[in-house]
């Protein structure tokens, strides 16, 4: 069961181009502090301010890195001391994660198992493909870490998009394909040379996984990870939830707020890569099945207190579409979803209820 909810929009100032599953290296920007971006539309309505006076909670701590293709900000609270060391070594670990994953590196065994054949048997990168390829099965193949030979042709992956002929998407569809893959004793190894894949729809939920790890190991209870618009509330906020907003998918405003903690809320959307050619929009989640981007949404939020698998299931669930998408969610468990579909319809899994709140000033 799924419901449809409108609400009009409230001025946002916004701009990002955020990469999912692109290991490009291009800023995406988004407002901090005041208003924090997030997916299909996240933003975080608070300020990190300090207290003052006796009985006043910890300052809170901000740092900012590049990388994943975005700007990843870490807000924390706490003595400055403490806070501050746990900030960067948050953002160290998720630069490892960046690092390793990031198939466009030399050095990382993805590029190595991509374009020289050989085997991947890290063992933190094996635990990230396991969970891919049960979803590629469950999902019918709409998840897909093969994926890596689309981007390429359609130019996302050097931020020079253009529509390729269909004689050449249907050569390229040869190339990709999860049952390609095979773990098993401890290794991932291709059937076919030239299949290459990408983990950048599962590693960036997995990378803020790591930096909230980390800042729980080292006593941080108050904390907010940004990465470019992937959003995890670790703990609560002066007492409270924390508020995260959800972006309208065309033009400026809120459809509506959530109230979290301890929880992912991460998303995508046609608007973040795309083009258009004669008229039509043309993205950059595709469905590895077609070889073209899906059609049926503009964006897609997941709630979840796991961001790897928040993560994964925000590309899967946009590429099976808001009929089967929606009805697959409602199974999941630890898991809810907010679509909007291309023609401005707002749906939601039935867990939802009233949890998404008018925008503020709509009363």
């Amino acid at each position: 069961m799924c419901h449809a909810i409108r609400f009009p929009p409230v001025p946002l100032n916004h701009d990002k181009a955020q990469s999912r599953g692109i290991p490009v290296r291009r800023p995406a920007r988004a407002a901090v502090a005041a208003i924090v971006l997030a997916p299909l539309s996240v933003t975080v309505l608070t300020s990190c301010t300090s207290g003052v006076g006796e009985g006043a909670p910890a300052e809170v701590f901000e740092k900012t890195r590049f990388m994943m293709g975005t700007y990843v900000t870490i807000h924390a609270r706490g003595p400055e001391e403490s806070a501050v060391a746990a900030l960067n070594a948050a953002l160290d670990r998720m630069e490892e994660v960046d690092d390793k994953f990031n198939i466009l590196n030399p050095e990382s065994p993805l590029h190595a198992f991509n374009h020289n054949g050989i085997p991947v048997t890290d063992t933190e990168i094996l635990g990230i493909v396991g969970p891919a390829l049960e979803m590629s099965r469950s999902t019918d193949g709409a998840f897909d870490v093969s994926i890596s030979p689309l981007i390429e042709l359609w130019g996302f992956y050097d931020e020079a998009p253009e529509l390729p002929e269909r004689q050449e998407v249907e050569e390229c569809l040869e190339r990709v394909g999860y049952e390609y893959l095979t773990l098993e004793e401890g290794s991932l190894t291709k059937t076919r040379e030239d299949v290459r894949i990408d983990l950048g729809g599962i590693a960036k939920g997995y990378a803020v996984g790591e930096g909230v790890r980390v800042l729980e190991e080292m006593g941080v209870t108050e904390a907010l990870i940004d990465a470019g618009g992937d959003i995890y509330a670790l703990g609560v906020r002066d007492g409270g939830p924390w508020k995260v907003g959800i972006r309208a998918t065309r033009g400026e405003g809120l459809l509506g707020y959530l109230e979290v903690e301890d929880t992912a809320v991460m998303g995508s959307g046609d608007y973040e890569r795309f083009f258009i050619h004669e008229g039509k929009r043309y993205h950059h989640i595709f469905d590895p099945r077609t070889g073209y981007p899906a059609e049926e949404l503009s964006g897609i939020t997941v709630i979840s207190p796991d961001p790897t698998m928040a993560d994964a299931w925000a590309t899967a669930l946009f590429v099976m579409g808001p009929q089967r998408g929606l009805q697959f969610a409602e199974q999941l468990a630890d898991l809810e979803v907010i679509m909007v579909t291309v023609s401005g319809e707002v749906l939601h899994t039935s867990g939802m209820g009233t949890e998404l709140k008018s925008p503020p000033g709509d009363h």
